[in-house]
């Protein structure tokens, strides 16, 4: 018997953090695994709403108060493993979803798909661009802010900064602590080019008005945001 879709289920996560003007988030605990996963909130020039990342299912009060700030549009999915929460999310808010082309056919077994990564339409201060050298074209976006004077760089799983007592002992014994890095389990499943992804990850750091790089899995990088990529990248 196929196994049924997750329903919406609300698990901990904490209060939305209010980064710009048009950049939200939220972190929360993935069901089951001792590791945060993070959902961002990107508000396009048009008032509506794209999320990235790990859908969360939000508190009442957390929804009521993203619904009020912009309209629900779209949920970018990085790939099909960060699905788990991502139909019923979807549901809820009446998202069209999208997704990199590498996982089409995994992400619509589970889930009803509108489009890929690249049919998002464009919007002058929020690009989404395919992280080089990933398998799942796995994608990350660039929000402006500020009139286009700071720059935020939002990335899934290809950069990560999980604090030690974030996660449990698998995960830091698997090099999932510390950081910001590329962990090892990420080079050797998902990297099928790492000089791409090392190009691509010094190319960030010199983004002109970089403040910082928020992650889905740790803690967002405020402080020399453009010299902590470059130290990713050479340290692939």
């Amino acid at each position: 018997m196929p196994k049924q879709p997750r329903p919406w289920i609300v698990t901990r996560h904490d209060p939305i953090e209010k980064l710009e003007e048009n950049l939200w988030s939220v972190q929360g605990d993935v069901p089951g695994i001792p590791f945060k996963r993070r959902m961002f909130i990107v508000k396009r020039a048009d008032g509506s709403l794209m999320f990235f990342g790990t859908a969360i299912p939000l508190e009442e009060s957390a929804l009521a108060e993203v619904t009020a700030w912009g309209r629900p549009a779209m949920l970018l999915v990085p790939h099909d493993q960060h699905m788990i929460d991502a139909r019923a999310f979807a549901e809820k808010l009446g998202l069209r979803v999208y997704g990199p082309k590498p996982c089409e056919a995994k992400m619509r077994a589970r889930a009803e798909i509108a489009g890929m990564s690249e049919d998002i339409p464009a919007d002058p201060m929020v690009e989404v661009v395919a992280v080089e050298g990933a398998k799942t074209g796995e994608p990350a976006v660039i929000v402006r802010s500020a009139g286009g004077q700071r720059v935020t760089l939002l990335v899934a799983d290809a950069i990560q900064n999980n604090p030690k007592a974030s996660v449990g002992m698998l995960p830091r014994l698997m090099g999932f602590a510390g950081g910001p890095k590329v962990v090892p389990i990420f080079k050797m499943l998902f990297v099928k080019d790492k000089a791409a992804l090392k190009r691509q990850l010094g190319a960030w750091g010199d983004l002109p008005g970089l403040v910082r790089v928020t992650v889905c899995h740790g803690d967002a990088v405020t402080d020399g945001a453009g010299a902590a990529l470059k130290a990713a990248a050479a340290a692939l």
